[in-house]
Parts: structure tokens; C-alpha cells; sequence
């Protein structure tokens, strides 16, 4: 008799710490609520284990499982930014390209008009030449 009386003594804490299928499905709902997936899938997948005819542990794994992924989430985060990067990269060579094509233009008007004085210079001369 004392020894069973030990016995149930010494498994009381171990079975103080054991989790009941209820003890699964808050865990896992309170990381549902907070959207961790990762969380809630691995705790709702231990208490499954433990307790497999368990049907909320069941509907919540289905409700778990609808989430998104917060890693597609992030790659369609880092794509959309890097896309509007590249955007906004393209408008910039643009502006650029423009500036320079503009600058371009002003140096060959600018260039065109001191040819334009030389010959006229030129011209200037030689009919001076030619009056004398």
C-alpha cells in the first residue's frame, strides 16, 4: 500500500505538467489570433498527435492551414518594392538621358552659331579685300 501511495506521488507532478487537448487548442488559437502560422501549425500538430479524435484540434489545423504564409507575404513585399526601385531607376536614366540630349543640343546650337560668325567673318574679309 505505501508503495502505491509513492508511486501515485511521484507521477501526480508529471501528469500536473501533461497538456490536455484544451491546453493545445488555446495555444494554438492564441497564436492563430496573432497571425503566427508557424506557431499555431506546430502546437494544433503536437495536441493532434497526442489527441487524434480531437475535432476542434481538427478544425482549427483547417483554419490554420487557410492562413498565408508570411513568406509569400514578405516576397511580395520585397518584389513589389524592388519593382518600383527598378521603376523608379529607369525614370531616373530617363531625366538623365534627357539632360544630356538637351545639353547636347544647347553645345551644337552653340557651336553652330560660332561657325556661322566665322563665315561671316570670313566673308566680311574677303569682300573687304575684294573693295580695295
Amino acid at each position: 500500500m505505501k508503495k502505491i501511495i509513492l508511486l501515485i506521488l511521484c507521477l501526480l507532478p508529471l501528469a500536473m505538467f501533461a497538456q490536455s487537448a484544451m491546453d493545445y487548442f488555446h495555444t494554438s488559437a492564441n497564436y492563430y489570433v496573432n497571425a503566427d502560422k508557424k506557431n499555431a501549425k506546430t502546437s494544433v500538430q503536437e495536441g493532434i498527435r497526442k489527441y487524434p479524435d480531437n475535432q476542434k484540434l481538427k478544425t482549427l489545423a483547417s483554419k490554420i492551414d487557410q492562413l498565408p504564409d508570411p513568406e509569400d507575404d514578405q516576397s511580395k513585399q520585397n518584389q513589389n518594392q524592388q519593382n518600383q526601385e527598378n521603376k523608379q531607376q529607369q525614370q531616373q536614366r530617363k531625366e538623365d538621358a534627357k539632360r544630356q540630349l538637351d545639353a547636347l543640343q544647347q553645345n551644337e546650337k552653340r557651336t553652330q552659331e560660332k561657325a556661322k560668325e566665322v563665315e561671316n567673318r570670313q566673308a566680311k574679309s574677303a569682300k573687304q579685300e575684294k573693295d580695295w
